[in-house]
């Protein structure tokens, strides 16, 4: 029985939004559990391993404008799986570290090839397919499946850590991530590939495109927005055990409220996807930055008790799961889908670059002040998102404004 082709178009976002689940997990969310029990078997503090993490995040930060370009220039299909062997090998190698020169060189390598795995090379190598989905609603339900990442990977590695230990865990995360994401990334990526100039198909909404002086502008904002509104993204994956654990809950119970973050990322997306046709991308951030914003007041104010901490998790997950769909839908909606790729890529190289700093940072808030203090500097960023997105232009009200600026 042959599968219709609409339905066959899905499955590359289907696909990438499996191998998004593996790789944000293994990536990103285990070192939240992982690092602090490392620390003590090396003899670091939480602030080194953090610290070296940031050095981590921002060496991808570096490689993330060659993965935009060798997509925008190949495609992804090639480089999304050779991407997800090294970066599985790295996590396998994790298992033999001994001191902070060889944590500091795998978890470099493991960030890097993050890179070419992880939602933006995902969101472009999926634009970059000629499919009769749109690219914008390809890249939600991507996002639809990585929002339970931490749900699934938070308790797994605690559970896989209590059992085994840290050494065969990463082994563990390392040849999973290998056996899942090569095959669906080599497979799914296959097929025709629209030109980089082709026109918008008929369905796209009518969205358009800033020129000029505004498009500058615009770039300036929306990276500076994406910058504050992300600062906090790292420090939360890494540090949210150890912060809720400092406001009075046990570990378990820190995994758990963080295990709800998830599905409410999903339920965000999910909505996303019900209006995204009726909803402009700026709209759907500033929905995202006030629905995390509205987390952290809940986790500062009843943060203390349990329904105030799930209360909190399930309005930052919300937010922070829409963010993650603005965040590629936006850049596309602003300014189109030439060299979009490279474009994300150079975002993220500002973005990641100095967002490296905040899981250090934090660490550090935390060590010297307490969980509290951390999370009120995160909120304090995406206060800041929320006043500099009101500088944002909206190409909507200019639609025949244009320059002599060169465009970015």
């Amino acid at each position: 029985m042959n599968v219709p082709k609409l339905d066959r178009d899905y499955l590359p976002a289907i696909g990438l939004g499996i191998t998004q689940i593996m790789g944000y997990g293994t990536l990103m969310y285990a070192y939240a559990v992982l690092l602090p029990e490392m620390a003590k078997d090396l003899g670091l503090s939480l602030s080194e391993v953090f610290g070296i993490l940031s050095l981590g995040l921002f060496f991808g930060g570096l490689v993330a404008p060659l993965a935009g370009k060798l997509v925008d220039r190949f495609g992804g299909r090639w480089v999304m799986t050779l991407g997800s062997v090294v970066a599985s090998l790295a996590l396998i190698a994790l298992s033999q570290v001994e001191g902070r020169i060889s944590l500091f060189a795998l978890i470099l390598l493991a960030e890097g090839a993050g890179m070419f795995v992880l939602y933006n090379v995902a969101f472009a190598s999926v634009a970059r397919l000629d499919l009769r989905v749109l690219p914008q609603r390809s890249i939600s339900v991507i996002t639809l499946f990585g929002g339970v990442a931490s749900t699934i990977f938070w308790p797994l590695t605690l559970a896989l850590f209590n059992r085994f230990g840290w050494e065969a865990t990463w082994v563990i995360l390392g040849i999973s991530s290998l056996l899942v994401c090569t095959p669906i990334h080599f497979f799914v990526l296959r097929g025709r590939e629209r030109a980089a100039d082709a026109p918008k198909p008929h369905t796209a909404p009518d969205w358009p495109e800033l020129t000029g002086r505004l498009r500058n502008r615009a770039m300036l904002w929306m990276v500076v927005s994406f910058v504050f509104s992300g600062y906090l993204m790292g420090a939360v994956m890494t540090l949210w055990v150890t912060n809720v654990q400092d406001l009075g809950h046990t570990a378990a119970m820190a995994a758990l409220a963080g295990a709800v973050i998830g599905p409410f990322k999903t339920v965000g997306r999910f909505f996303e996807m019900l209006v995204s046709r009726a909803m402009y991308p700026l709209m759907t951030y500033a929905l995202s930055l006030g629905l995390m914003l509205s987390g952290f007041i809940a986790l500062l104010t009843l943060g203390f008790t349990l329904p105030g901490l799930l209360l909190a998790a399930a309005l930052y997950g919300m937010g922070d799961g829409i963010k993650t769909i603005a965040r590629g839908t936006l850049p596309l909606a602003l300014f189109g889908s030439k060299g979009y790729g490279a474009r994300l890529g150079w975002i993220s190289f500002v973005q990641l670059g100095i967002n490296a700093s905040a899981p250090f940072v934090f660490a550090w808030v935390t060590q010297a002040y307490g969980g509290w203090w951390s999370f009120a500097g995160m909120a304090m960023c995406l206060c800041c998102a929320i006043a500099v997105f009101l500088l944002i232009p909206d190409p909507r009200k200019h639609r025949l404004s244009s320059g002599p600026a060169p465009q970015v």
